[in-house]
């Protein structure tokens, strides 16, 4: 932006109203001071920073600073195809168009000087902000110009400095350059007109030469007549007429335009003096550029390079990890297949033992049933022995209660014997020896009475420890036959109760289960036949007539 200001200043800056440069542009600094202002008030409405403004978002802030028509016909001009955004250009050329229709009316912009106003008077944190952006836009906007219209400045430059004629005839380029440039897209009708009047004046001096080349105007004549062309361009007079007046009013006043022309070129030379030393100095910066960049492009070379052979070191190695994984997966594949045929193998040794096990576990089931029915009977057995069991004991406590009745009358009988023996001793004696022999009698049987008493009380006392023995052997008898019938009992209970859980739980059992349950049983029954010989023999032992078989 600063050269293009730099040629409005040095090409259009009005020096006196009578020159016809007055009206082709306004003045450079209050343009971009104008512009400045209005990317400020831009970048205020931009709340989304994306370069547009949201016409909703507009008049809700307009409103707070404004009345809501004027903002709502603001609104409108600004986006006058009802797009619902605005970007920067749509709203310099809105605002411009309607500064232009008030200035031409004879009012100022109340609404664009206002908004702005106003705007600036918000937060200075903001304000501050805003500046910031965009005097950091500005001045990316100015290196872009450097880099790219740099010839193009200078040459204009020079073309207003060499000549008078040359800078007339090449001042339309040089607005139509200035109006390619980003800050010249925004202008008013007025502008189009001046720019009209350029081209029109273009064209008048293009005809002139072609009518008259072996003609020379001097610069006081071609003074005069821009100073006539501006005058009388609402007009539209003849080449030929320009003419006439450039030769005929050379009279007229040519010394004071000669002197401001002079002037004026040598202000042109100045500025050209200066525009060379900025070229100088573009190209020096434009040299280090150069050899930056070009060390920039081979510092990129050396890195594509290297990135280059990271990738292929990378997809060597990525290659390789992936051979290696194929490897991997093959393998374990084929450990897969292999594993999937053993199981395959396992699977129909399975079948067959699941088919040799059902056989196996319908003879067990058979046998079952036999052993079942085999429990059946033993329980039954068991109940009759015990039964019998019963009856020999009630028969046993019978016979003991007969044996202690014929031992107490046996002991009677003894004594009765025992004192019938001494009566008939005494008597004895009395018969064989009648007189004398009484008194030997009584003494001999006193003493064969005391050897028998002695004798007797021997016999009482043997038999009553007999006696005693007999009942202490047969209370140990008595407790251990109860003794072993009670555990007996309780086997036998414990195994009824078992052999009917096992009945219960057969079902389920597997082999082995029922092989161990098959060995218990057995072992059991074993026990009971045990038991029971016991019993027999215990029988027979104390009173083998209880197994006797009576007949009535």
């Amino acid at each position: 932006m600063a050269p293009s200001a730099s040629v409005f200043k040095s090409g259009f800056q009005p020096q006196d109203n009578k020159l016809p440069m007055e009206s082709v542009l306004p003045d450079a600094e209050q343009l971009l001071l104008f512009l400045r202002k209005l990317k400020e008030v831009f970048d205020l409405c931009d709340e989304d920073s994306d370069g547009y403004i949201r016409v909703e978002h507009f008049i809700n802030l307009g409103s707070q600073f404004g009345q809501g028509d004027e903002v709502k016909k603001l609104a409108k001009c600004l986006d006058p195809n009802a797009q619902g955004r605005i970007n920067f250009k749509h709203f310099c050329h809105g605002v411009l168009a309607i500064k232009g229709r008030n200035e031409r009316h004879g009012q100022p912009s109340p609404t664009s000087t206002s908004c702005f106003c106003r705007c600036s008077q918000l937060n200075p944190s903001v304000t501050s902000d805003l500046s910031t952006r965009s005097s950091a836009s500005l001045n990316e906007e100015q290196f872009e110009d450097y880099g790219e219209g740099e010839d193009t400045r200078t040459n204009g430059y020079s073309d207003l400095g060499s000549s008078v004629p040359s800078s007339a005839g090449q001042s339309p380029r040089k607005t139509r350059h200035l109006y390619n440039n980003e800050m010249m897209d925004v202008y008013c009708s007025q502008c189009c007109k001046k720019v009209n009047l350029l081209n029109d004046l273009e064209a008048r001096l293009k005809n002139l030469k072609a009518n008259s080349p072996n003609r020379k105007i001097s610069s006081t004549a071609f003074g005069r007549s821009l100073l006539h062309t501006s005058n009388f361009s609402s007009s539209n007079g003849s080449t030929e007429d320009l003419f006439r007046d450039s030769i005929d009013s050379c009279d007229i006043d040519i010394t004071e335009k000669v002197s401001y022309l002079e002037k004026k070129v040598a202000e042109l030379e100045n500025d050209t003096l200066m525009n060379g030393d900025l070229k100088s100095k573009l190209k020096q910066e434009n040299t280090q550029l150069v050899h930056r960049v070009h060390e920039l492009e081979e510092q990129l070379k050396d890195q594509e390079a290297q990135a280059e052979q990271n990738t292929e070191e990378e997809q060597r190695r990525h290659r390789e990890a992936y051979s290696k994984m194929e490897r991997d997966k093959n393998t374990e594949l084929e450990l897969l297949h292999n594993r999937v045929q053993q199981l395959e193998e396992e699977n129909g040794d399975i079948s067959v033992n699941m088919c040799r096990l059902k056989s196996q576990t319908e003879k067990l089931d058979e046998e079952k049933q036999r052993m079942t029915d085999k429990l059946e009977d033993t329980s039954l057995r068991l109940k009759d022995e015990l039964d019998l069991y019963r009856k020999m004991m009630d028969k046993l406590r019978q016979n003991r209660h007969e044996f202690q009745k014929e031992r107490e009358a046996m002991q009677e009988l003894i004594e009765d014997l025992r004192r019938e023996l001494e009566h008939l001793q005494l008597f004895k004696l009395e018969t064989e020896k009648p007189g004398h022999g009484r008194s030997s009698s009584s003494g001999l049987t006193e003493f064969n009475a005391k050897t028998r008493e002695m004798e007797l009380e021997h016999e009482v006392k043997r038999l009553k420890q007999e006696n005693l023995k007999l009942r202490e052997q047969n209370d140990d008898l008595n407790g251990q036959i109860l003794s072993l019938s009670l555990y007996e009992a309780k086997n036998l209970f414990a195994t009824q109760t078992k052999a009917q859980s096992l009945a219960a739980e057969i079902d389920n059992a597997s082999r082995d289960d029922l092989m161990e349950a098959l060995k218990e049983q057995e072992e059991i029954n074993f026990r009971l036949r045990q038991y029971m010989d016991k019993i027999i023999l215990s029988i027979l032992d104390h009173n083998p007539s209880i197994l006797e078989i009576k007949t009535n």
